[in-house]
């Protein structure tokens, strides 16, 4: 049984604690959040523990693993003082919103000897798996095009109901750095890693520091040009979708899902079997309509990874890339050129 502390007590940490409550081995022992009645209100649902005190919170001794859950801004000094104390760490997406940021966790997490994954639980979908088997395969053929389209719609109350989103301090960003980024990750994670990008980033609807609309156009290492588009503005939201496009075949997901697999070599009957998955939540017009099983799917992973002493599917090194793409995008904008990731 591994005992998870919860470090955040919004609406990601209620769904890191419904996603852990539906885990055999798996139970939170202690909520932790700034707001006395926020740790309260969740720990009482699920007969854990509250307290404010996140370094008591995380060096507890009936505590394992620590779900960073803060706004994103904040991940960094928790996610260190978890390591520290020896304690394995799932922090939500992005893993921070710098590069500087994100690489003292990865750090930290190297030198305490702890486990470290970053939530993107798009890549717990069944049709993540099969589109990136077929990428690994060939059986796409030359990549041509690759491109990530995340056009959803955030109110303007979503903004002014939190002292943190849409800002640069503890948001790091918005429609890319919040919202884009599951897609953006998933991305990358298919075809990448992206070799350089130009982009053009705006705030066109809503009051906040930052964007609410954003293009960039990508260059891959393989030589693939891509595309990606994000929104908080478009109403009133649409699926997150990617799509491959190469020269023996077309694949296209949405939420994670398989919408269109084109493949010349494709046998008899297997495009029909590609398209049955059913959707678990999209984040598109609500972000509490997501739902919790895509992150039970991840979380599971995670206790398996440390119940037997192996790296949980997704890494801290993979956690960076999504945030160094983005940064990217939001430097190139800034300075009107090409950028290449660091």
């Amino acid at each position: 049984m591994l005992r998870f502390c919860i470090v955040g007590a919004g609406s990601i940490g209620g769904v890191h604690a419904q996603a852990i409550g539906a885990i055999p081995e798996a139970k939170v022992t202690v909520v932790c959040s700034r707001s006395e009645k926020s740790a309260a209100t969740l720990a009482e649902k699920i007969n854990a523990a509250a307290t404010t005190d996140c370094q008591a919170a995380v060096a507890r001794n009936d505590v394992d693993v620590v779900c960073v859950c803060t706004p994103s801004g904040a991940h960094a000094e928790v996610a260190m003082a978890a390591a520290k104390a020896g304690k394995h760490l799932v922090v939500e997406k992005p893993l921070d919103v710098t590069l500087e940021r994100v690489d003292r966790i990865i750090e930290a997490a190297r030198t305490a000897g702890v486990k470290l994954t970053c939530i993107f639980p798009l890549r717990f979908m069944e049709g993540a798996t099969l589109a990136k088997k077929a990428v690994d395969e060939g059986r796409l053929g030359r990549l041509v095009l690759a491109d990530a389209y995340i056009k959803w719609h955030r109110t303007q109350e979503y903004y002014e109901t939190s002292d943190w989103k849409g800002t640069w301090a503890l948001d790091g960003g918005g429609a890319l750095m919040n919202q884009g980024i599951h897609n953006i990750d998933l991305l990358n994670y298919l075809v990448g890693p992206v070799e350089s990008v130009v982009a053009r980033t705006a705030t066109l609807v809503h009051r906040m520091e930052t964007e609410d609309a954003a293009v960039a156009l990508l260059i891959f290492a393989s030589g693939a040009l891509g595309a990606i588009e994000g929104s908080t503005a478009s109403w009133p939201g649409d699926s997150g979708r990617v799509e491959l496009h190469g020269d023996r075949g077309t694949i296209a997901l949405e939420d994670g899902r398989i919408v269109t697999w084109k493949l010349a070599d494709a046998p008899p009957g297997e495009e029909e079997q590609m398209l049955g998955e059913a959707s678990l939540g999209s984040g598109a017009s609500s972000p509490t309509a997501i739902g919790y099983e895509m992150h039970r799917r991840q979380l599971a992973d995670m206790v398996e990874a440390v119940l037997h002493d192996r790296p949980p599917a997704i890494s801290g090194a993979e956690g960076r890339e999504s945030v160094a793409i983005i940064r990217a995008i939001y430097d190139s904008s800034q300075q009107g050129k090409w950028v290449k990731l660091k």
